[in-house]
């Protein structure tokens, strides 16, 4: 069984889960991740679709570990973890695979999203603020405001996508 490791960063995991969904189109099927580190397997072209979701508590939590046995009675394979997320595949059929089904389950997801990323946010200016007053670490200012600057993009991304979903799930409630 040929395997192979590609080394990626991503900070949108819709991308991500695009990226992921390509490989599996090609025969790699994902069997291992560790920040930015992928492993795949090879195998049939196109057997498995994949969905990436950050979960609301760590993995070995009881709910998380209730959430997975859900999972499995649904044909849902967990693949891997990496601290809070979780890397999903199913078989590829001829039904599409979601995990969402309502607009509130959707927005409540990407809100979970945008507080990590919030949280991240917040750490790197108070870094920056930090290093402006260190000489030593002067240099690290530069990596933390281009971090800063990243998560700014990003979340700007995620609250437009709360907008949108919350303008569908209007005009969805209209009719």
């Amino acid at each position: 069984m040929n395997s192979k490791t590609v080394y990626r960063f991503y900070a949108d995991y819709a991308k991500e889960e695009v990226w992921l969904n390509e490989m599996a189109n090609k025969g790699w099927y994902l069997q291992k991740f560790r920040l930015g580190r992928y492993v795949f397997v090879e195998g049939e072209p196109n057997m498995y679709t994949y969905r990436i979701e950050l979960l609301e508590n760590m993995p070995n939590h009881p709910k998380s570990q209730d959430y997975f046995e859900f999972l499995e009675e649904m044909d849902i394979e967990v693949v891997d973890t990496s601290f809070r997320w979780v890397f999903l595949r199913k078989r590829t059929s001829d039904e599409p695979f979601h995990l969402y089904s309502d607009f509130d389950s959707q927005i409540h997801h990407e809100h979970r999203i945008l507080k990590l990323y919030k949280v991240v946010f917040f750490i790197n200016i108070i870094a920056v603020l930090i290093n402006l007053f260190n000489p030593i670490t002067d240099t690290m200012i530069w990596f933390n405001l281009a971090i800063v600057t990243g998560l700014s993009f990003v979340m700007q991304r995620h609250e437009r996508k709360i907008q949108t979903l919350r303008g569908l799930r209007t005009i969805a409630e209209q009719d």
